[in-house]
């Protein structure tokens, strides 16, 4: 079976899989047609971002959608262990680079969080506008990537609330500049003899994480660690965080 062309693929939310046609809604239409440039018997690769996969061909477009006749399906499992990346609130652009490489890395879930010395600071009312710009990036990322799963963004919310609230992963770490800090190949070779389901990475803002939230993070069971002698930006810690899980963990 001819294969779709390189770069062609689309989301089609889960509850839309209803035998061999797929509903394309709008907004993703428009990307397949308008950005894509696909056309009626063009095959496209598709996925609903929950694990499954397939080949459709375009069988219909309108204007306020389209349709795709479903050709195979697959399923692929979740990446394991869970990857998990906490980070604190940074500026816009940097913010939307992060969302846009722990997809591409493998995260499964993304906790935005407010601390102390974070430079952005939003009210309640953006909290939402926020959250639905970096679902769009992180869907375009799982497109070009091609992940089968997409990535999960939690409500911003103050670090210490989480820290009160969230299932703790089975481990997790801090970046920490302290001396004590653990290196991160000797917490990385514990980890992995646990076995972790879920393992997370805490990574503070430009500023730092302040020493109340880093004794915060500790008693909530993250381990402090370092990431070596030069002190990082806060996407570049993140890329390494879980650049570094995914390298020690995953199978």
């Amino acid at each position: 079976m001819k294969p779709a062309r390189e770069h062609l693929r689309c989301f089609v939310v889960p509850e839309a899989w209803r035998g061999a046609m797929l509903g394309v809604d709008e907004t993703e239409a428009h990307h397949l047609v308008n950005v894509l440039r696909a056309r009626l018997g063009e095959r496209v690769e598709v996925f609903d971002g929950a694990g499954r996969t397939g080949l459709a061909e375009v069988a219909v477009i309108a204007k306020r959608g389209a349709e795709l006749r479903l050709l195979e399906e697959q399923t692929r499992p979740r990446p394991a262990p869970e990857l998990i990346l906490v980070q604190a609130l940074t500026r816009e652009a940097t913010m939307d680079f992060i969302v846009q490489k722990a997809v591409e890395l493998g995260a499964g879930t993304l906790y935005p969080v407010l601390t102390e010395r974070s430079i952005v600071r939003l009210t309640p009312d953006q909290f939402a506008e926020k959250s639905a710009r970096w679902q769009r990036i992180a869907l375009n990322a799982a497109r070009q990537s091609h992940a089968a799963w997409l990535m999960q963004i939690a409500a911003v919310q103050p670090l210490g609330h989480l820290l009160q609230t969230w299932a703790q992963p089975d481990f997790w770490f801090v970046g920490s500049l302290a001396a004590d800090a653990r290196p991160m190949r000797a917490a990385l070779a514990a980890a992995r003899e646990q076995q972790p389901r879920r393992v997370a990475a805490l990574i503070g803002p430009e500023g730092d994480l302040t020493p109340e939230e880093y004794r915060a993070a500790a008693n909530a069971g993250a381990v402090p660690v370092s990431f070596g002698a030069n002190v990082l930006r806060a996407d570049t810690a993140a890329f390494y965080a879980l650049s570094a899980l995914k390298f020690a963990l995953t199978d």
